[in-house]
């Protein structure tokens, strides 16, 4: 049995964007086709947001099963063929929605955001919630692309750095803050808080990543929003099917983190049940458990670890413990006791960042950046190891964007 996710890209605007009737402003709703020229005023401008805000949804949900898995936060116990992604081999064919879904997200939000401005005046569109979401939008969907991909391109154009979505990110999160204080949404400029400073911190410049992480609350957190008819996978694949199990990986031996739940599914004879693939026990994954169960996108530990990280760049341990467990304190756990030395701290730190952003998506940018740093370096990491730390452009773009050649 065949797992491949798959997607197209919409060449316009109009077939994305639902109406503005269609359900309350703070769902997520299965988009609608609509014409063009039914968006030429400013009561078409809900509808566009909650589109940016479908599709970034469904970017988030239809990588997350891939990504997940690539970056050994769950293995795959099960019927599925998801080709050597598991292992850590990743193919152009291999690529199809992991691909599509993020761009078409990030184009819909960019270019959402262009025609919002022709459609209110100036002084409404500085000021708007649906703008600052508009940007943040632009902004989650740069930073997924940039973690992931080892290239990328934009709109059909030559080949760019990875480095250019988390450019892009800073400048579409640094408008959102700019637009929701005006908007008095406190909500959104949190939420772009933290996305900046990922953005910012990938770009090397942790000292504004570390001032922006501080204006964030301890508790906070911004979802993507999951219904039932986008349904998270994770969930249903772990609960419905048995396909991915935490067996076998770094968390199976982590029982009672509330961080990365997981439990073990018996048997009615009292043995452990296996996968769909009829050997793999079965260890549950415990932290979505309903299908329509959100998923984090930016959250306040998250911003704590990572200005314990910048402490840790800095040589810091004592200062880095103090984050880590004040992000720890957030989940009631106890205190950890300091590592006598910088490569303690760090294996300290990079267990405590899996854990709190467990099958997130957001695993497999950090081993890879922390493998690329090289054996020498403290922050150095194994895992990756034999593996590939990113995911190439598509076989679809390839071949049919002139500006790139196959490998």
């Amino acid at each position: 049995m065949t797992k491949r996710t798959t997607s197209f890209r919409i060449l316009a605007l109009a077939a994305l964007a639902p109406l503005a009737a269609c359900g309350d402003l703070l769902d997520v709703e299965s988009p609608g086709r609509i014409a063009d020229s039914d968006l030429g005023d400013a009561s078409a401008v809900p509808g566009l947001v909650v589109g940016m805000r479908y599709d970034l949804s469904q970017a988030v949900e239809t990588t997350l099963e891939s990504f997940t898995l690539a970056a050994g936060e769950l293995w795959h116990g099960g019927s599925y063929d998801w080709a050597d992604i598991p292992r850590g081999i990743i193919s152009i064919d291999d690529v199809g929605g992991e691909w599509n879904s993020p761009h078409q997200a990030r184009w819909v939000a960019e270019q959402g955001v262009l025609r919002i401005q022709e459609l209110i005046p100036q002084e409404e569109f500085n000021r708007s919630g649906l703008v600052a979401e508009a940007y943040m939008s632009a902004g989650f969907a740069n930073r997924i692309l940039g973690e992931i991909f080892c290239e990328s391109v934009i709109d059909g154009g030559p080949l760019i750095q990875r480095t250019e979505h988390f450019s892009r990110a800073e400048t579409a999160f640094t408008n959102a803050i700019t637009v929701a204080q005006a908007a008095n949404r406190s909500d959104i400029v949190t939420a772009s808080y933290i996305g900046r400073a990922a953005a910012k911190a990938w770009q090397g410049d942790w000292a504004g990543a570390t001032a922006d992480a501080q204006q964030v609350p301890d508790d906070f957190v911004w979802y993507a929003p999951v219904d039932i008819e986008m349904r998270n996978e994770i969930a249903y694949e772990t609960f419905d099917r048995y396909e991915y199990t935490v067996w076998g990986t770094e968390f199976e031996n982590h029982v009672g983190d509330p961080r990365a739940p997981w439990d073990t599914v018996f048997n009615a004879d009292g043995s452990i049940a296996n996968g769909a693939n009829g050997s793999t026990p079965h260890y549950q994954q415990q932290k979505y458990t309903s299908n329509d169960d959100d998923i984090a996108l930016a959250k306040g530990t998250e911003a704590l670890l990572l200005r314990a990280e910048a402490a840790l760049r800095s040589n810091d341990i004592g200062g880095a413990y103090t984050l880590m467990n004040q992000a720890r304190a957030v989940y009631g756990m106890d205190a950890l006791t300091p590592a006598a030395d910088i490569n303690g701290a760090w294996d300290d730190l990079q267990f405590e960042r899996g854990a709190t952003l467990w099958i997130e998506g957001r695993r497999l940018w950090d081993l890879h950046r922390w493998y690329t740093a090289g054996s020498g370096a403290a922050e150095y990491h194994p895992f990756m190891e034999g593996r590939q730390s990113c995911y190439p452009i598509s076989e679809r773009e390839y071949n049919t964007n002139p500006n790139l050649t196959p490998p």
